[in-house]
Parts: structure tokens; C-alpha cells; sequence
């Protein structure tokens, strides 16, 4: 059985195009999107992060692997 993704529709997850991300809540960065799998994973790259709390965490440039599915990703 594939998985069910019920936060990012899949179609709607474009490699080019900048996202903001979110975790339980709390927005985390703005991210572009460089490859997506189409299913669970995809690499991004830090445009911004979008806290202070997250600035030393996340910073612009870095590149890295997320499972999209874990995360709430919205328009920029």
C-alpha cells in the first residue's frame, strides 16, 4: 500500500520553487526545493530561516534531506 501524504499533495511539491516549513507549529525556514522523489523525500536548500530560536540551527545555503510528510509546507 503506498503511503497516504495529507500534508503536501505531491503534484503540488515543485523542485525550483520556495516553501515555507513548519514543524508542529512553529515555522522553521523557507526552503527551496532542489530534487523531490515523489513519495516521502526530497533535498532542500535554506533560503531564510524564519526565527531567531532557529537561526543557529538552519542557515542559508545548506542543503539536506527532509521526509516531507513529517512537516507543514506552505507557500512562502
Amino acid at each position: 500500500m503506498k503511503p497516504v501524504h495529507d500534508k503536501v499533495p505531491v503534484t503540488e511539491f515543485t523542485p525550483g520553487k520556495t516553501y515555507r516549513i513548519r514543524l508542529n507549529g512553529a515555522e522553521l525556514y523557507n526552503a527551496e526545493v532542489i530534487k523531490f522523489f515523489g513519495g516521502c523525500w526530497a533535498t532542500v536548500r535554506v533560503v531564510e530561516p524564519l526565527s531567531e530560536e532557529h537561526k543557529d540551527v538552519y542557515r542559508p545555503g545548506m542543503e539536506f534531506d527532509i521526509k516531507v510528510g513529517m512537516y507543514e509546507v506552505g507557500e512562502e
